[in-house]
């Protein structure tokens, strides 16, 4: 049950994953790419659902800042996930309304020209529009970083992670112990919480006040999740100038975390979807 399962976390780390170095006020931003994450998925059979997509019709609900750019996360995320199961007529969809909702950005008009050239080039090869969704991640939120846009860019990178982590959880159904899929979700215990502080940072805006609210709930979570013994996590820099970890301990989510994580991502995403 695990072939396209880390497909799921795809656009959660399409995502910027925020990690701390050990110096006093550095902070590193991380953005995989699928290339680097495919590498982790197993061979198996996760079966396509529209019905954990967010409708695009929605987007009429959204007209405020914070509804935007999180529901632009989720959107992103939801592009990706058709992506991969070569959901033509989705993947256009969704292009549209993250065409739409890019409008409210402070980014160039040559990125979105991009996007929709390539997509439109390349639309029959899957493998390239995944590629590109991608690329169009990083760009986003490499210009949001350089233009100082940080508080839209937690927005969006918190969308995203919600979305993941409500379709990962849906799909893996009912709680099985020793799930690759559910180990995954466990996985995610530390750069969830590096994602809590980063919203701490910014707890000043109204906006990141008020989704750090939906983060604290989500950790408070994952801090039950237990950690075997494993090997010292370390992060370290490449020499192409990424940053990756090494090591670390092993996580284990029980049943109960399980189903409360669900429980609340799905709460949680329903009033971010539904701008409540």
């Amino acid at each position: 049950m695990s072939r396209k399962l880390f497909l799921i976390f795809l656009c959660l780390f399409l995502s910027a994953i925020y990690s701390y170095s050990q110096q006093p006020g550095e902070v590193f931003y991380l953005y995989p790419t699928p290339g680097e994450l495919i590498e982790v998925i197993d061979e198996g059979n996760l079966s396509f659902d529209k019905n954990l997509l967010n409708p695009v019709d929605n987007v009429s609900k959204y007209v405020d800042t914070k509804s935007r750019n999180l529901n632009l996360g989720i959107y992103m995320a939801d592009m990706a996930y058709a992506a991969f199961f070569s959901k033509r007529t989705r993947v256009l969809d969704y292009l549209k309304v993250i065409n739409t909702l890019s409008n409210y950005l402070l980014i160039s008009s040559q990125i979105k020209q991009n996007l929709v050239d390539d997509f439109t080039e390349n639309i029959d090869n899957f493998d390239s529009i995944y590629h590109f969704t991608n690329v169009y991640y990083y760009d986003i939120m490499h210009e949001l970083e350089k233009n100082n846009n940080s508080n839209i860019m937690t927005l969006i990178i918190s969308g995203a992670y919600i979305e993941c982590i409500h379709i990962a959880v849906n799909l893996a159904g009912e709680f099985e112990d020793n799930s690759s899929l559910l180990q995954k979700v466990a996985e995610q215990k530390f750069a969830f919480i590096n994602l809590v502080k980063a919203c701490e940072l910014r707890k000043n805006n109204r906006n990141i006040a008020e989704v750090l609210a939906y983060m604290l709930e989500i950790q408070e979570i994952y801090e039950r999740v237990k950690m075997l013994q494993g090997t010292k996590r370390e992060m370290i820099r490449t020499a192409d100038g990424k940053i990756r970890f090494k090591g670390g301990p092993k996580l284990k989510i029980e049943e109960k975390e399980f189903n409360d994580l669900k429980k609340s991502i799905i709460r949680i995403r329903t009033e971010i979807i539904n701008n409540k």
